[in-house]
């Protein structure tokens, strides 16, 4: 938190449909989204918070502090294809594989939730935006 500007804040703002900022629509739709903390004391880590998937306002954003050695998470990488892969075959690109990772699936389904059933919707919303809320005080907890 520096002055008046918060994470949560720049979370409110990649939200915000109404000023344009967050756009979902036929022809754009904006994709993951990132808000970066850069503690001026060096000695605290920078943390970013990271949504991964598609409309942050349907999205929750996810603490990561960048180590050395840090473990990928098998959930968030497209899946690879290998020699098999369309942008190594000559002539490249003539298949178009499925690269949605397992968070991006199950974002669309939540998607597909919101839309289809209010309550349901509602209730994972709630449950989503808790654990984005506990993730930012546990980061604010390190910082401080």
């Amino acid at each position: 938190h520096i002055g008046d500007i918060s994470a949560q804040a720049m979370i409110d703002v990649l939200r915000d449909k109404d000023s344009g900022v967050c756009v979902d629509s036929e022809s754009f739709l904006t994709t993951a989204s990132i808000v970066s903390v850069l503690p001026q004391d060096p000695s605290f880590p920078c943390i970013h918070y990271f949504t991964g998937t598609p409309d942050p306002s349907r999205s929750i954003f996810k603490p990561f502090i960048f180590v050395d050695d840090v473990k990928l998470v098998p959930k968030v990488q497209s899946p690879s294809f290998g020699n098999d892969d369309p942008a190594k075959k000559i002539p490249r690109f003539q298949e178009k594989p499925d690269r949605r990772h397992e968070l991006y699936k199950a974002h669309e389904w939540a998607r597909s939730l919101l839309e289809n059933d209010q309550d349901k919707g509602q209730k994972l919303m709630r449950i989503m935006l808790d654990l984005e809320k506990q993730g930012l005080e546990a980061m604010e907890d390190i910082l401080s």
